[in-house]
């Protein structure tokens, strides 16, 4: 099973990656319109999955923060 730091760590890097592609395929007219649309979807889905693991960590977080949290008695 992936930990969702790992799943985290590879989203990010694919993140940078596509970050740096899109930035050198908007600086070159060899490659198509198309091309840079794919590549730019693909830019989107990866920041929405990367949201999406934030968040379910930091609910992970809060409620392991809860069960940690002595009980006033």
């Amino acid at each position: 099973m992936v930990s969702i730091e790992n799943e985290l760590k590879h989203v990010s890097d694919e993140l940078e990656y596509l970050r740096r592609e899109l930035e050198r395929m908007a600086g070159s007219l060899e490659f198509v319109h198309q091309d840079v649309v794919a590549l730019s979807q693909s830019f989107d889905k990866l920041i929405v999955r990367y949201m999406e693991l934030k968040s379910h960590e930091e609910e992970i977080n809060r409620k392991c923060a809860k069960l940690n949290k002595p009980s006033h008695e």
